[in-house]
């Protein structure tokens, strides 16, 4: 008896991968088969719901970023994700469509203006500071955008995840200068989002950075954190950027009910949806974009 239910789970695992193989496959071909008409219908479901708004984000606009950018993010997206039925709309709307929710417009909005990038790093270095955090257009693994928080005035703590990330990318936790992530993101908008409450904002902060940089709130780094996408929005360890962001709001604030409850409900948190998680009176303020 007992070599038969071994032989039964056996083949029950190999029909499982077969399954997760043989969607996998279809949902590529499904993204291989997008055209111009998918640009067209993806907008017009956006625009529906109410996250686009036509007139900060032109069909023009989405179109080069739904192809250009949308597209492999999203086959990035199933292949960690090939054994869930999340089709390409599907998946569009778990992003926002790029878009954050507070403002409406898109992250990669092309960042032409009038400032000089020197005046504009001034203007940046000079308005962050402890608790706040930064959500710019730079999308891994998967996810639309990419979100960091400031454990202090001066340091950024983040995950920039990178090659390898299907798999998990170990001691991928970092900090770095405000200035060094101006640098580094100087062709993308970064948005400042800032909590309103300042008890709430060093909470967060600290509880970041001795759970995700060092227990004691020293300069040297002792926890090492691996970069990786999971449907499991409590761990802290693997991680991802605005998994880490939104924690530190939820674990940080002591009986504060400064993050909606709702964050159990989602597969994965997404940094354009960051803002929608705080309630009232807690819910950000957007500080600029730089």
């Amino acid at each position: 008896m007992k070599s038969v239910f071994k032989l039964e789970s056996f083949l029950l695992v190999i029909l499982f991968y077969i399954n997760v193989n043989i969607i996998y496959c279809v949902n590529l071909q499904n993204v291989e088969n997008l055209t111009n008409e998918t640009s067209y219908k993806s907008y017009n479901i956006g625009v529906d719901m109410g996250i686009i708004n036509p007139e900060k984000y032109s069909f023009e606009s989405f179109k080069t970023d739904e192809q250009s950018i949308f597209r492999d993010l999203y086959k990035d997206y199933i292949s960690m994700n090939g054994s869930q039925l999340v089709n390409y709309e599907e998946w569009l709307i778990m992003n926002n469509f790029g878009i954050l929710s507070d403002t409406q417009e898109s992250l990669f909005e092309r960042k032409i203006s009038k400032r000089s990038t020197a005046d504009n790093k001034r203007r940046f270095v000079n308005t962050v500071r402890k608790g706040d955090i930064l959500v710019t257009g730079r999308g891994i693994g998967g996810l639309v955008g990419h979100a960091a928080i400031m454990t202090t005035d001066y340091w950024v703590l983040e995950m920039p995840g990178g090659a390898g990330w299907q798999k998990g990318i170990k001691d991928n936790n970092r900090q770095i200068s405000k200035y060094k992530w101006f640098d580094e993101h100087a062709s993308d908008w970064t948005t400042v989002y800032r909590c309103p409450n300042g008890n709430a904002a060093n909470g967060a902060a600290v509880w970041a950075d001795h759970t995700y940089y060092n227990p004691s709130g020293g300069s040297k780094k002792t926890k090492h954190i691996t970069y990786k996408i999971t449907i499991d929005v409590w761990s802290t360890n693997p991680s991802y950027c605005s998994k880490l962001v939104v924690q530190a709001y939820y674990f940080g604030t002591g009986s504060k009910k400064v993050i909606s409850s709702d964050i159990s409900l989602r597969r994965v948190i997404v940094p354009s949806t960051i803002p929608s998680y705080f309630l009232s009176p807690y819910k950000l303020k957007n500080m600029g974009k730089y």
